[in-house]
């Protein structure tokens, strides 16, 4: 009986040990979610959910879709890999209620269809 209250106590010492050297790792790396979206490109003119008027935006931009708004908010860059519209943008706009996982890369060009891409948000300042 002694051996096993011995034993339990060490597996419980070893575990305990362990869980707290994970979650010491854990803190000291840097995770940088990247997910795949849906990519559309719209091209209409008007004020962003920003309220900057499109035309007025000299930098590639996107607009997000809701569920994606707390991971990725206004005003923050995104990069979008592994796809036609590979490159860096800033959010700048939201897309309306219907529309989950997808991304809006504002263009002037010829429609490229609906593309699958990564997509992984960058620092504040788009590097």
């Amino acid at each position: 009986m002694k051996w096993i209250l011995s034993g339990l106590f060490l597996l419980t010492c070893l575990s305990l040990s362990w869980s707290q050297t994970d979650s010491n790792q854990l803190d000291t790396v840097s995770y940088q979610p990247e997910w795949k979206v849906k990519v559309l490109n719209y091209r209409l003119s008007g004020r962003t959910a920003s309220g900057i008027h499109t035309q007025k935006i000299k930098e590639p931009f996107v607009a997000v879709s809701r569920d994606l708004l707390a991971a990725i908010p206004l005003g923050s860059y995104i990069e979008l890999s592994d796809c036609l519209w590979a490159g860096k943008y800033k959010v700048m706009d939201k897309m309306g209620k219907r529309h989950t996982n997808t991304i809006d890369v504002f263009s002037k060009k010829k429609n490229r269809g609906i593309q699958h891409c990564k997509c992984k948000p960058l620092e504040s300042n788009g590097s």
